[in-house]
C-alpha cells in the first residue's frame, strides 16, 4: 500500500516561529534593561550612602576634637585621649585622607569632588596636626598631649 502524500503550502507555522523568536529578544531587551536600571539604583545608593558615612565620620571626629580643645582650655598640661570608631565606607579599597591642621579636619576621597570639612573653633592654645589615610580603619584616636591635638590610628603610649 501507497500513501499518497500531498504537500500544502503552509506558512502559518513559520510565523509562529517568529513571533516566539521575536518575542524572545523583546524579553531579553527588557531584562537587560531592568538590569542596567537596577545597576544604576544599586550605585546611587551605594554613593548616597558612603557620603552619608563620611559625613557622620568627620562630624564624629571633629566633636572629639572639640572635646579634647574643651580639655586644653581648663588644664593646657593635661594629657587626653579618645577612640572614635567610624562608619564603614563602601569604597573602601581606596586611598580616604583624613587631614587635621589648625584651622579644619579634612577628609578627601577621590569618587567626590567635594571634601569633607570640619571647621574647629581653635578656642584653645592648642595645635592641631595629624593624617591618616582612612583605607581599612574601623577606628581612629584623637590625643591631646603637651599642648598637641593629634589624630592617629594607634592609642598612646
Amino acid at each position: 500500500m501507497k500513501k499518497n502524500i500531498n504537500f500544502t503550502k503552509d506558512e502559518s507555522g513559520a510565523a509562529t516561529e517568529l513571533g516566539y523568536v521575536f518575542t524572545f529578544l523583546l524579553g531579553l531587551l527588557l531584562l537587560s534593561l531592568y538590569s542596567l536600571w537596577a545597576w544604576d539604583i544599586e550605585n546611587s545608593t551605594r554613593e548616597r550612602w558612603s557620603e552619608v558615612a563620611l559625613t557622620e565620620n568627620v562630624e564624629r571626629v571633629g566633636s572629639a576634637i572639640e572635646r579634647a580643645d574643651a580639655v586644653a582650655r581648663i588644664n593646657p598640661d593635661a594629657t587626653y585621649s579618645e577612640q572614635i570608631e567610624l562608619l564603614n565606607v563602601e569604597q573602601s579599597s581606596v586611598n580616604i585622607i583624613m587631614l587635621l591642621d589648625d584651622e579644619k579636619l579634612t577628609i578627601t576621597h577621590p569618587n567626590f569632588k567635594n571634601p569633607f570639612e570640619f571647621k574647629s573653633t581653635s578656642a584653645a592654645p592648642t595645635t592641631h596636626v595629624g593624617e591618616i589615610n582612612l583605607k581599612g580603619e574601623s577606628s581612629i584616636w584623637v590625643h591631646l598631649s603637651n599642648g598637641i591635638i593629634e589624630i592617629s590610628n594607634k592609642p598612646i603610649n
